[in-house]
């Protein structure tokens, strides 16, 4: 009899067929876990997911419809349990391979078609991450030599961008403005100080160097300039040990003077009620200047034997009581230095005929320190007096080395004044939290502002001070870049997913602060050199790499210039009354 004569027959071949011979849709049973999804834009999806499970039930549907079918057909097929298994481990496998695909299987395909995917050409420049940060820097760069490089007629050679092109600053740029080197220890700053200080004494500047830790090469390289450009190498030792090479008074008027002790001592008023105490202070420093000025051989020594004792007395109640005064002037006193009688340092001469003046000095003796700062003030003030109606003065450049410790009031105040003058600094520090370390008569920020607004150059090494490494990022400009966004969606399976990128406009400083602390550092074993950012020259900010100069050291360059007095005795306050009488004041 044929099967199409009976339709439950029929039905009942079909549905064991379909339990027999079509087990393996159980395959297709784990997308129905994608029903789950809580994805809102996969509806269409899901629609198909359904279908697919739908499909993957008939095996099983079909298990247990065809006992009753054989019934109704009077037939006796029995579904078999082999292919109910075969159907229940065809599901098994399909969910596991559904949940590895869902945790692990969409983040492959993600990685390649990541790799795959080709960026916009549009895109532009994006916000650094410190993990990717090489991307963003310019690769280390071997030595090469500055001196090669020099051609005044472009300007004064600083370094190499990272393009290997020189950079030169402008002629009225370096004639108008101040300059800033910060960064680490061994960062580079010295080195840049280097090739500057060279071209100054090229042009026929008179290059101060403050010097309060000994370079291990600047005074021999400032010397060789001196000697191949004809020009005064002249080595003034401050320390302790040295002997008399300068009256740091010669040549002063009054006026001089008087800025000079109020500025080193620290004696101008501070906002507070100590100011009161240090109205006799400053009519000490007024007295002391006008008798210096009539009596222009007098030394610091010749001052305390005149002085000394009377402004010693700590009785407030004595009008002339200046107790303060007379114990920095006793260290003064003290300073062999600073006490030579005759024939010692001209700064005047100095300033006329151009070269270098190499300044040894110290970090932690307050006597010495406060000598640092008075030459800073002696140097300013004779910029600020000179003839500027006759022939043009010639440029003093200072470079203040660890310039926290040469900080005074007079100094900061006329930073802004001094170009004008034709006092021209380089001041070298390692962060803006150096400058926290100035004298009790100055605000800290003042400084900061006072150094961050007047030094239009600025070579910044590696920083890792956030504060400074802020500031300086923010001298740079700013920049649009790129920013993606992109939205994260958690499937069934726990596993995040990213959606579509975006991009939008987010603002950057040029040159950032994570550039800044990750710039490259010297190394002397491998050959390598400091890359800093220069901010100023040009208009935009850019990578800078400096190289050292080459010279050989000599002892010459580490010995005062002027010689130990012949057959005179130096004021000790052991030995004050052996000094010959002087005038009374």
């Amino acid at each position: 009899m044929s099967i199409f004569a009976n339709p439950e027959l029929f039905l009942l071949y079909w549905i064991y067929y379909a339990h027999q011979k079509l087990f393996f849709l159980g395959l297709l049973n784990g997308s129905l876990l994608f029903l789950f999804d809580a994805e809102e834009e996969a509806k269409i999806r899901k629609k198909l997911y359904l279908v697919l499970g739908l499909i993957s039930l008939v095996p099983i549907a079909a298990y247990f419809l065809v006992p009753q079918f054989a019934q109704n057909a009077n037939s006796a097929i029995e579904p078999s349990q082999l292919f109910l298994n075969l159907w229940i481990v065809s599901a098994v496998i399909s969910w596991v391979v559904t949940v590895w695909w869902l945790r692990v299987g969409i983040h492959q395909v993600e990685r390649v078609k990541r790799k795959l995917t080709k960026r916009s050409a549009l895109e532009r420049n994006k916000k650094t991450d410190i993990r990717t940060i090489s991307e963003h820097l310019p690769g280390n760069k071997k030595r090469f030599d500055p001196l090669k490089y020099i051609n005044l007629k472009k300007g004064v050679f600083c370094g190499l961008d990272e393009f290997d092109k020189p950079i030169y600053i402008g002629h009225g740029e370096w004639n108008t403005r101040h300059c800033l080197l910060s960064g680490m220890t061994r960062s580079g700053k010295g080195i840049f100080a280097q090739i500057l200080g060279w071209q100054s004494i090229m042009l026929g500047e008179l290059f101060v160097v403050l010097d309060p830790k000994v370079d291990s090469w600047l005074p021999h390289i400032y010397r060789q300039a001196c000697e191949k450009f004809g020009k005064k190498y002249v080595l003034l030792d401050l320390r302790q040990s040295a002997h008399e090479q300068i009256n740091i008074f010669q040549g002063c008027d009054e006026e001089t003077i008087e800025n000079m002790l109020i500025g080193s001592f620290g004696l101008a008023e501070k906002g507070t009620t100590a100011d009161h105490y240090r109205l006799g202070d400053r009519k000490a420093a007024r007295r002391c200047a006008a008798y210096m000025a009539k009596h222009p051989d007098t030394t610091p020594a010749d001052l305390f034997k005149l002085f000394g004792a009377e402004w010693e007395d700590t009785d407030k109640a004595n009008p002339n009581a200046a107790s303060d005064f007379a114990a920095m002037l006793a260290e003064m006193a003290e300073l062999r230095a600073v006490n030579r009688r005759e024939g010692g340092i001209d700064l005047s001469e100095l300033a006329q005929t151009g070269g270098c003046l190499y300044v040894l000095g110290d970090m932690l003796n307050p006597r010495i320190i406060r000598m640092q700062r008075m030459l800073l003030v002696r140097l300013m003030m004779l910029a600020k007096n000179r003839d500027t109606f006759g022939e043009k003065p010639k440029n003093i450049r200072i470079f203040a080395d660890e310039f926290r410790v040469h900080i005074s009031r007079a100094f900061v105040i006329s930073l802004g004044m001094s170009a004008g003058w034709q006092l021209l600094s380089i001041l070298a520090l390692q962060s803006f939290e150096d400058l926290r370390d100035c004298p009790a008569d100055l605000d800290p920020e003042m400084v900061k502002g006072a150094v961050m607004e007047n030094c239009a150059i600025k070579q910044s090494y590696r920083i890792l001070d956030d504060d400074t490494a802020l500031r300086l990022a923010a001298s740079t400009g700013e920049i649009m870049v790129d920013s993606e966004v992109r939205e994260v969606v958690k499937n069934i399976a726990l596993l995040e997913t990213i959606g579509d990128r975006k991009i939008s406009q987010k603002e950057r400083y040029l040159i950032d602060t994570n550039m800044i602390h990750s710039l490259a550092m010297p190394d002397a074993e491998k050959g390598t050199i400091g890359c800093g950012v220069l901010i100023g020259v040009g208009k935009l900010a850019q990578f800078c790499f400096t190289s050292p100069v080459q010279v050989e050291r000599s002892i010459a360059a580490l010995t005062p210039t002027i010689e130990p007095p012949v057959g005179t005795t130096f004021a000790t306050m052991d030995n004050l009354e052996s000094l010959p009488d002087l005038d009374a004041p």
